[in-house]
C-alpha cells in the first residue's frame, strides 16, 4: 500500500509540476493550441511564420479589383488642359455702319464742309449728328437724304446753301474721323442737330436740349 501511495504521489507531483511548467507559455498559446493536442516546438515555429506572412499580405496586397478602381481615378499624365478662352477685343460703343460709295462720299464732304477747321474730335461729332439722323427714324434713312433735306424750302446745312460742300478737298483727319464714326464711336451723346457758336438763333435752346459746346459747334438732342 505504501508503494501504492508513494507512486501515486510521484506520478501527482510530476503532472502538477508540468502543468506548472505549462502555465508559463501564456495565455495566447493556451488559447490556439488548447483544443488540439500540443504540437511540438517545430510546429509552433512554422505555424507563427505562416501568421506572420499572412499578416504581410494583408498590408501590403491589393485586390485586382481595388487595383483597377485606383488606376481609372488617376488622370492620363498626357490629359491635355482645356485652354483658357483668348480675350476678346473691346467693342466701341454705338453701332457700326456700312454704306455704299456715294454715302461715303457724301458724308465725307459734308464733315469737311462743316468741320475742316476744327479737331479730329469736332469732325466726328459733325459725323455723328449725321449718322443719329439717319438712324433716328424722324429723319430721312440715307446720308444723302439727311445731307440735302429741306424743310419750308431752307436746306439743314448751311454748305448746301453756299455750294462749299463740293468745293472741299477731304483731308486725311477728315477720313480718319469718318472712319471711327462709322465703326461705331459716338461722342455726341446722341446729338440730332448742331448750330454755330456765333449763330444769333434762339429757337435751338428754346426747342430743343443742349448736349454739349465744342470748338465752333454746339451740339443738341430733342
Amino acid at each position: 500500500m505504501r508503494r501504492c501511495y508513494l507512486g501515486a504521489a510521484l506520478v501527482l507531483g510530476t503532472l502538477i509540476s508540468g502543468l506548472a511548467s505549462f502555465n508559463s507559455c501564456g495565455a495566447g498559446t493556451l488559447t490556439v493550441y488548447a483544443a488540439e493536442n500540443a504540437p511540438t516546438e517545430e510546429m509552433e515555429i512554422v505555424f507563427q511564420e505562416e501568421v506572420q506572412t499572412g499578416e504581410e499580405n494583408v498590408e501590403t496586397e491589393i485586390p485586382e479589383e481595388e487595383a483597377a478602381e485606383v488606376t481609372a481615378e488617376q488622370p492620363a499624365a498626357e490629359e491635355a488642359v482645356p485652354a483658357e478662352p483668348a480675350p476678346q477685343p473691346a467693342q466701341v460703343a454705338g453701332s457700326s455702319f456700312s454704306l455704299e460709295e456715294q454715302e461715303y462720299q457724301v458724308l465725307l464732304k459734308i464733315v469737311e464742309a462743316e468741320a475742316g477747321g476744327e479737331d479730329t474730335t469736332g469732325k466726328m461729332l459733325v459725323a455723328n449728328v449725321i449718322m443719329n439722323r439717319v438712324r433716328s427714324g424722324i429723319f430721312p434713312g440715307t446720308v444723302t437724304e439727311v445731307v440735302y433735306q429741306t424743310q419750308n424750302g431752307k436746306a439743314q446745312f448751311s454748305p448746301i446753301v453756299d455750294g462749299r460742300i463740293d468745293q472741299v478737298s477731304i483731308s486725311q483727319d477728315t477720313v480718319d474721323a469718318v472712319a471711327r464714326v462709322m465703326n461705331g464711336e459716338d461722342c455726341s451723346g446722341g446729338a440730332l442737330f448742331f448750330r454755330s457758336v456765333n449763330s444769333s438763333s434762339g429757337w435751338f435752346d428754346q426747342s430743343l436740349n443742349r448736349v454739349l459746346e465744342h470748338g465752333n459747334h454746339i451740339f443738341y438732342t430733342l
